[in-house]
């Protein structure tokens, strides 16, 4: 009885804090002022520019507007709403609503109410394929998680997750991927429809140049073929040949033979 007892007046607490919060929030704005642009006084986890990524746990549950949780929506392996309390739910990049100090892809506790009905309809980018190429290493969150793609063992074109600036907090910059490319941010989906919508993948400089990839002696890669027609099942491809008897490719595959495919729609 007295473990009931603590339990429901935790929760009456839990519920007071999120009506003192939510009552700051609208006196605030009934005011003419906007999110707060400093944590508030003992407040646990003020999102990846204060606490880092992930401050609110299922072991360490976080309260209204506290961030950043590892929500259903960031795809992957993740906490669901458990790092949450009580009936809390985890958003996703909603926490500037709550503070300026948050950084954009923070994901804060919210109300159950604040996640959308559905979901948007799958983003499809013409000519980026359904399923990832055989032999890539890293494929996203939902392959290979979050941060395939580090210092330690870079990625080629087109590969994620890596974990860059646009991340904010602490992150590798461009050291997760290889040579002259860069870390983009919530780019993946050009590359690919089987990423995650909030993968980073390494691409080419806007406005620069990637030199094409060579073997050990200095043999480049030959010139693209065309596109072949769109065939019966949907895929045109394209062939590129190596000058020498081995070339390697941005992902660390070595052969004499680059085959690229697309999908594609036949016209009838």
């Amino acid at each position: 009885e007295v473990t009931l007892e603590l339990s429901q007046l935790q929760r009456k607490q839990d519920t007071v804090m999120k009506v003192f919060l939510l009552l700051l929030s609208v006196a605030a704005l009934s005011c003419g002022q906007g999110p707060p642009s400093e944590p508030p006084a003992g407040q646990r986890c003020s999102g990846r520019n204060f606490n880092g990524r992930r401050c609110c746990t299922p072991e360490n549950p976080c309260d209204f507007g506290e961030g950043d949780c590892d929500g259903p929506l960031d795809g992957g392996v993740n906490d669901g709403h458990a790092g949450c309390k009580g009936e809390l739910v985890c958003g996703s990049n909603n926490c500037k609503k709550f503070g300026l100090y948050f950084h954009e892809k923070d994901d804060c506790c919210d109300e159950p109410s604040s996640l959308p009905a559905q979901r948007p309809p799958p983003v499809i980018v013409p000519g980026a394929p359904l399923e990832p190429p055989a032999g890539q290493r890293c494929r996203g969150r939902n392959f290979d998680g979050k941060r395939c793609c580090t210092p330690e063992q870079p990625c080629g074109e087109g590969e994620g997750d890596c974990d860059g600036a646009g991340d904010g907090g602490v992150n590798d910059g461009d050291r997760g991927c290889r040579g002259s490319l860069v870390c983009g941010s919530n780019n993946c989906k050009k590359f690919g429809f089987y990423y995650h919508e909030k993968d980073d993948c390494c691409e080419r400089p806007t406005g620069g140049f990637v030199s094409q990839p060579s073997n050990d002696k200095g043999s480049d890669w030959g010139p693209w073929s065309k596109w072949s027609d769109c065939s019966n099942v949907g895929i045109k491809t394209r062939t590129q040949k190596c000058n020498g008897k081995e070339c390697t490719l941005n992902n660390g595959r070595v052969g004499s033979v680059n085959t690229q495919e697309r999908y594609c729609f036949k016209k009838k």
